[in-house]
């Protein structure tokens, strides 16, 4: 695997980048939901190699596929990008 095959698959949402000490980091390029860090969606991931931070970001992409839409009484959210509903009438 090389950058630019990870970049061809993550890129959208994720910066990835070679790490000082060795092996690799990928940090996600737009906000989550409080919601979503509770469902597990981390904002870094990092690797030893490529192949490993490659597994831990399919990880994430599943994690994001299970909980993209969720059914709270009365509204849809997208987990990914909407806040939960009790933020979203804070911020009026």
């Amino acid at each position: 695997m090389t950058v630019n095959e990870l970049n061809a698959v993550y890129g959208r949402r994720w910066r990835i980048s070679a790490a000082l000490g060795g092996g690799w980091y990928a940090v996600r390029r737009d906000d989550l939901s409080q919601e979503s860090m509770r469902r597990g969606l981390s904002y870094v991931r990092c690797g030893r190699t490529l192949e490993e931070l490659a597994g831990r970001l399919a990880a994430e992409k599943r994690i994001e596929e299970q909980c993209r839409t969720v059914s709270v009484p009365g509204e849809v959210l997208d987990l990914v990008t909407d806040d939960p509903p009790e933020q979203a009438r804070q911020r009026g």
